[in-house]
């Protein structure tokens, strides 16, 4: 059993200056909370996993391939993989669980620069 307190991590991301946290990963699954401050934009990689993004507080807008939404606490969006998705035009800083399924060709998970080479996720 994994039991976590998010207000605590909301707290060490925060006081660290990051935006996510990795609250539990196994084979089949990964999950982080991840946090964008209001007036900022937050545009994601693609990545080989499903994602699912539960928001648990703010309002804004997401856009996932050619579609965007209004997004708000409570909503529940799903990002099939490779598409394309970012967080934008956030009026109140938005919190989301995001929920990673497992993947045929795994990758690192999170905002990236560009993604890894096979070889150096292996070793990871």
């Amino acid at each position: 059993m994994t039991h976590v307190s998010i207000p605590d991590l909301l707290e060490e991301l925060e006081a660290a200056g990051g935006n996510h946290r990795t609250v539990l990963e196994t084979e089949s699954m990964t999950v982080e909370v991840g946090h964008y401050p209001s007036e900022s934009a937050a545009p994601k990689n693609p990545h080989n996993e499903d994602e699912l993004y539960y928001v648990l507080s703010g309002t804004g807008k997401l856009r996932v391939g050619d579609e965007t939404y209004d997004i708000e606490s409570g909503d529940l969006v799903h990002v099939e993989p490779e598409l394309e998705h970012d967080f934008f035009a956030i009026e109140d800083a938005i919190t989301v669980l995001i929920v990673f399924g497992s993947a045929v060709d795994p990758t690192s998970y999170g905002i990236r620069e560009s993604p890894e080479e096979p070889s150096e996720r292996e070793e990871l």
